[in-house]
């Protein structure tokens, strides 16, 4: 019986579920080339719907560059005001005229609470796209020495959060099948004595 306990245990820890990133924020709107890479102190504000903050994106403007390596970060204030923290970053490779996209270990944030994504690059040879159009109610672009604000200017940006669990369904069928056989052996047990 304990042989059984210990493999019902083995088969519930096998069970384990992956969180599905999903897009939180989007902003895909980017018709104007917006910043190089050689300009300092790019940054867009936001507000995240859910309590978390697992990633994200930012579109490179066509026809700039070929390809760089991309950080983007993820601060609580502009990095120039007193107490900013940078919470997490990433860095992925780009190209020109597609989304690149970093991901992190999901940080806790208070929903609707303003954070920024500051933009960074290895060589400085790409651009930013974004709209000079106010796409984006929740946030604005920061650019220039100094994040200079531009209150109607958006860069084309998504933020990513970690879902609720899924569980995979092969695992779903290995600890069905494991409670199956384990319901069996009980039973089959209890009838010999």
């Amino acid at each position: 019986m304990k042989a059984l306990c210990t493999l019902a245990f083995l088969l519930f820890l096998t069970a384990s579920a992956y969180a599905v990133p999903i897009i939180d924020q989007n902003q895909p709107s980017g018709p104007v080339y917006m910043a190089g890479f050689n300009q300092p102190d790019l940054a867009q504000s936001f507000q995240q719907a859910n309590n978390n903050i697992a990633g994200a994106g930012i579109f490179l403007q066509y026809g700039i560059g070929t390809s760089d390596n991309i950080t983007i970060s993820l601060w609580n204030a502009l990095p120039n005001a007193q107490g900013a923290i940078n919470v997490a970053s990433g860095t992925a490779l780009g190209s020109n005229g597609n989304w690149v996209d970093v991901f992190w270990n999901p940080v806790l944030v208070s929903p609707n609470t303003t954070m920024y994504l500051v933009f960074t690059s290895a060589n400085n040879t790409l651009g930013i796209a974004g709209s000079v159009e106010n796409p984006y109610p929740f946030g604005q672009v920061y650019a220039n020495s100094g994040f200079g604000p531009f209150p109607d200017f958006d860069y084309a940006f998504r933020t990513y959060a970690e879902s609720a669990a899924v569980p995979e369904p092969a695992t779903l069928l290995l600890l069905g099948s494991g409670l199956v056989g384990l319901a069996g052996y009980g039973r089959k047990r209890f009838h010999k004595k």
